[in-house]
């Protein structure tokens, strides 16, 4: 990757692991994401519709990938907070960011565009690092810290996660290259998404259960940061041919995220889990150095 996409992405993972950070202080996760999403809805969609109708920039494919990204970012973000919900920061935000990494370097694959033999290396070291960050010692390594309710909610978030990404970057290759274009079309993205997770959140509201409530004040600037951080990659889509590689590059977060956790937190398996981490910033390291 180049030099100016390698930055725009590691821009990207600080806000990434920032937003989910905060998303982590208070409250029902669900209600958290929920406010993010009506902030973005709001914010985004009028300026984002005036400039479309006035510079049309969205061709047909890309409305049709925006409305399916849409739809597979709100099943993303719907699932995270149930992730979140049933386990530790430092063992949702690995996972759940980790797993669509190799599922999209293949895809890349399929679609013509080979990896270098390090770039390979570089993606599955950032997937083997996975396996580690869920124990909290050497020791504990169990089929039962991957396979539980916890973990369900995990793989749900990845399938969004690869949904999204792979509708987004064919949709970057068809409209024109600029921040602007990336910025509007991520505008559209958020606000779609907002409906499926409102649905998501209504069907599986048990009888009687009340989420917690959380502060706008901490949603708003969660809200923002995300946005900022996704139209960052969706800028990076642009620019590179390889969706694998920003998605596996993107894991970068995840180091932070991790380290951040630990210290705001107080989680804990730090060893183990910073084992894991470093296996996956060594996999950065390959495919940002010699990934083509």
């Amino acid at each position: 990757m180049t030099s100016s996409v390698i930055l725009l992405v590691l821009v990207s993972a600080f806000m990434h692991a920032s937003w989910n950070l905060l998303s982590r202080f208070e409250g029902s996760q669900r209600d958290f994401n929920h406010k993010m999403l009506i902030t973005l809805l709001v914010v985004l969609l009028i300026p984002a519709a005036l400039m479309e109708y006035r510079s049309p920039v969205m061709t047909p494919l890309a409305w049709w990938c925006v409305l399916g990204s849409g739809i597979s970012a709100g099943v993303y973000m719907y699932f995270l907070a149930r992730a979140y919900e049933s386990s530790d920061f430092t063992i949702v935000y690995p996972v759940a960011r980790a797993l669509p990494v190799v599922f999209v370097a293949l895809a890349d694959v399929m679609r013509g565009r080979l990896l270098t033999f390090a770039g390979w290396a570089g993606v599955l070291m950032v997937a083997a690092g996975v396996i580690f960050v869920p124990l909290r010692s050497f020791k504990d390594f169990s089929l039962k810290n991957y396979f539980n309710l916890a973990s369900l909610w995990m793989v749900l978030t990845a399938a969004g996660t690869i949904g999204y990404t792979l509708l987004d970057k064919l949709a970057a290759e068809t409209i024109r290259p600029g921040a602007d274009t990336a910025a509007r079309y991520g505008a559209f993205y958020f606000a779609i998404s907002y409906f499926p997770y409102l649905l998501l959140l209504t069907v599986f509201h048990k009888k009687g259960e009340v989420l917690a409530p959380t502060r706008w004040r901490l949603a708003i600037p969660a809200a923002l940061l995300s946005y900022a951080a996704y139209w960052l990659i969706l800028w990076a889509y642009q620019l590179t041919p390889f969706a694998g590689y920003i998605v596996a590059f993107r894991q970068l977060s995840i180091v932070i995220g991790a380290v951040l956790a630990f210290r705001i937190f107080k989680e804990g398996g730090v060893a183990v889990r910073l084992s894991g981490a470093t296996l996956i910033a060594a996999g950065l390291v390959l495919i940002a150095a010699w990934g083509r």
